[in-house]
């Protein structure tokens, strides 16, 4: 039964999040599903279960429950950045791009946000404006090895090698068990 313009208990929502962070997936999604079909106009179960949705794969499904979200909070950069992660795993470039930038406009200092975004340009071709953009997810928080590792690729790619180099020597010290990062500098360093 729909519980319109009601919301779900803390309980619930406390319940729902201790089994997605504890790694229950499966107990995680059954509760998401529940408070989704209970609570249809409450952004929570549905950002938990687009979550899940994408972690197993499933992006045509989470595309819809992450479309919800959005639609149900505007205002929520987390759910535009989730909307924007599940586009590129579509290979919808140019919506990420869109949802990625949304994100930011509506939190500017939100590291993750702008790193994503950088993903996107570098897959778009655009390296100049995905360096910038790595660059200023690392102005934000510094220890992002993976922004490092990805700054290291772009500079890799515009030939900028001794920069490179520097990047992934940052990834290595923030991720030393990184393979691919110790790969990519050892072909940098070859080159």
């Amino acid at each position: 039964m729909k519980s319109i313009g009601k919301e779900p208990s803390q309980e619930q929502m406390t319940s729902l999040l201790d089994h997605y962070q504890k790694g229950r997936v499966t107990e995680a999604e059954k509760l998401a599903i529940s408070i989704t079909q209970e609570f249809a106009e409450h952004p929570f179960g549905w950002k938990v279960l687009g979550s899940i949705l994408n972690q197993t794969g499933r992006n045509s499904e989470a595309l819809d429950a992450n479309q919800r979200v959005v639609a149900l909070s505007a205002a929520d950069a987390e759910a535009h950045s989730n909307l924007g992660n599940t586009f590129k795993e579509l290979g919808r470039l140019t919506d990420a791009e869109a949802c990625f930038v949304r994100a930011i406009e509506l939190r500017p200092t939100f590291a993750e946000a702008h790193y994503n975004l950088g993903n996107t340009l570098q897959e778009l071709g655009r390296l100049e404006e995905a360096l910038v953009t790595f660059k200023k997810a690392l102005a934000l928080k510094p220890d992002l090895a993976e922004a490092h590792y990805n700054l290291g690729n772009t500079l890799k790619e515009l030939g900028r090698l001794d920069e490179a180099a520097a990047s992934y020597n940052q990834a290595i010290a923030l991720k030393p068990g990184h393979a691919e990062d110790h790969y990519n500098l050892g072909i940098t360093l070859k080159e």
